[in-house]
């Protein structure tokens, strides 16, 4: 068996770093290359490409189960218990490949009625879509297949080659693109190019997770306590990705039925932003979970809280600066991108946001729920809470537009994450209040105070090109980071940075 046990610091780190890499890719890819991209096959094939990828992800849902591979994989090997770690993967393998065998059949079905399912397309764009159809369903089932693989690297603390691989497979992929569009290509080769590439990135980690771990899969292996087990945990993930999932992507249908179109692409467009400033905000997430499952299995609480302590310090700093930065140039920079009728996009992002603040500083948290199963309890708030901004959304849609769905939308989220600590401090004894004191308590009325000074400084400006806007954004994080270091990190987190900078 190959070596297994990893540097866990060094992982997290790297990775994080990587991580920042493909979020910077992905925001210069939707700035450059999509607009450049969709001029070269036409808006109307642009739509089609995105209506097939789209539809075929409906069906493409691992219900959970890959945080359940990377959960039980994390514990089992916390225990050092490979053989169930073998038994797991060739239990929840054929679980996928079931699961993959219902997909194909349905996608089958589906290409029978693509015609009456899209009644708004015409003849030619029907004809288009079934070859679009087939090559995305046939490429997604095969990828499918080789999900767990994305859990079992996590699992091992593989991050850097998990991380690195999907970095290669982003760049390749719209490096391809580029290449076949000048050379005439056209949407059918964008979508093979796409979906090939995605199989070819689930590959990669197959062979390297076997080279990696030199573990063999247990295919005979059947347990219907284990298969309970694993049911249950996901469908608790599932729940609660689905609640995610629909808390934000039903409003545009909300703002449809109650409002109109302009509504609906302002929420879009502050939809858009939020997910960038999310990716940017949430690096770290899951990056944790084998660690915190081995502090689990040790049973030692006081190490799990000083942890969540040093990780949330890290993501608040990480987090406020964003967010305050969005605050301080945010509304200039809406106007220069998307222009003065898109103003509300600046207020809606803020409310989007603003649970981030408290949310995405808990990540350690959040991985003891998954790793210790108390997921029912955290999916039963977010539904509720969920269930509360859609309600309220529709409520305030038809008044208020896009931004009174935002708010709404804002203030559930604030909600959910404050009932989530309850959770964390009675159900894991984690001591929470302890948690704001060193965290929040310490780290933000400096940095309000200095954001609060650096916007009443900008209003004596006007930012009103891209070169002022920039110089306001680096001044802004320069000084943001000055303070940070010499008035709120401890002298370990200084021995961090100057150790980090040595080495370099």
């Amino acid at each position: 068996m190959g070596s297994l046990k990893q540097n866990t610091s060094g992982n997290i780190g790297k990775s994080a770093i990587i991580s920042y890499i493909s979020i910077f890719l992905n925001i210069i890819i939707s700035f450059f290359y999509t607009p450049w991209m969709m001029h070269k096959i036409g808006v109307s094939d642009y739509g089609l490409y995105h209506l097939v990828i789209a539809f075929v992800s409906y069906f493409i849902m691992d219900f959970g189960l890959n945080s359940s591979v990377t959960r039980f994989i994390a514990k089992y090997r916390a225990e050092d218990n490979y053989l169930k770690i073998r038994q797991i993967l060739g239990l929840t393998l054929k679980v996928f490949i079931a699961i993959d065998l219902v997909i194909l059949i349905t996608l089958f079905i589906c290409y029978f009625f693509i015609g009456s399912i899209f009644g708004g397309l015409t003849p030619e764009e029907i004809e288009k879509v079934k070859v679009l159809f087939v090559i995305a369903g046939v490429f997604s089932a095969l990828t499918f297949v080789l999900k767990p693989l994305d859990g079992a690297l996590n699992a091992f603390e593989l991050f850097v080659p998990n991380k690195i691989i999907d970095l290669v497979q982003r760049v390749g992929v719209v490096l391809l693109v580029i290449a076949c569009l000048l050379l005439g290509g056209n949407v059918y080769h964008l979508v093979l190019i796409n979906c090939a590439g995605a199989f070819v990135c689930s590959l990669t980690k197959y062979i390297v997770f076997s080279k990696k771990t030199q573990l063999s899969i247990a295919w005979s292996y059947n347990s219907k306590n284990d298969l309970k087990e694993i049911f249950s945990f996901s469908g608790w993930i599932f729940l609660q990705s689905l609640a995610m999932r629909f808390r934000l992507t039903f409003i545009p249908t909300i703002l449809g039925i109650l409002s109109n179109s302009a509504q609906i692409a302002v929420f879009s467009l502050g939809a858009t932003l939020e997910s960038l400033i999310w990716s940017l905000s949430a690096a770290l997430n899951g990056l944790f979970l084998p660690k915190v499952s081995k502090m689990s299995y040790d049973g030692n609480r006081e190490v799990l809280q000083q942890l969540l302590i040093k990780v949330g310090r890290i993501q608040l700093i990480i987090i406020f600066l964003i967010y305050s930065g969005f605050v301080t140039i945010g509304a200039p920079f809406i106007e220069l991108w998307a222009g003065n009728e898109f103003g509300d996009v600046y207020y809606i992002v803020l409310a989007l946001t603003f649970s981030y603040i408290i949310g995405n500083t808990t990540q350690i948290a959040s991985d003891l729920v998954m790793a210790e199963n108390k997921v029912r309890y955290t999916t039963t708030i977010t539904f509720i809470t969920s269930a509360f901004g859609l309600i309220g959304s529709f409520v305030v849609a038809g008044r208020s537009g896009a931004l009174g769905c935002a708010i709404f939308s804002g203030l559930a989220l604030v909600v959910n994450q404050l009932f989530y600590f309850p959770v964390y401090q009675r159900k894991l004894g984690l001591d929470m209040k302890r948690f704001l004191k060193e965290c929040h308590l310490k780290i933000l009325p400096v940095l309000l105070l200095y954001a609060t000074l650096f916007f009443i400084v900008t209003k004596l400006f006007a930012i009103n090109n891209w070169i002022i806007l920039i110089a306001a954004g680096a001044i802004y994080t320069i000084l943001y980071l000055t303070i940070v270091y010499f008035f709120l990190l401890n002298n370990v987190e200084k021995e961090l940075i100057t150790s980090i900078i040595r080495k370099r």
